[in-house]
């Protein structure tokens, strides 16, 4: 007799704990995608929630670190990911 695998996978559990650890991590990022002023100039938030992404400052990755363990979320890929999408100023 042949069975699926599948059912006996445990599936990963999603407790209300991680699901608030991942919604900060959702409203960094809706932050680093805010637009710019009329202006041209920069919203506060989007450049504080950029650097917070690529892990700036040693506060920074303390406090990212930290937060991708609470949700679950690999800390590397996040940075890597935000390194890229999000350029450092001074690097570009």
């Amino acid at each position: 007799m042949r069975t699926n695998a599948s059912i006996y996978a445990q599936e990963p559990v999603i407790t209300p704990e991680r699901k608030v650890w991942r919604a900060v991590l959702g409203l960094a990022y809706e932050d680093a995608e805010l637009g710019l002023f009329r202006d041209g100039t920069e919203p506060e938030e989007r450049v504080r929630a950029r650097a917070f992404l690529r892990a700036d400052s040693v506060h920074d990755v303390e406090w990212l670190r930290a937060a991708c363990q609470c949700a679950e979320i690999p800390f590397d890929r996040v940075v890597k990911w935000a390194r890229k999408r999000y350029p450092h100023p001074d690097l570009i």
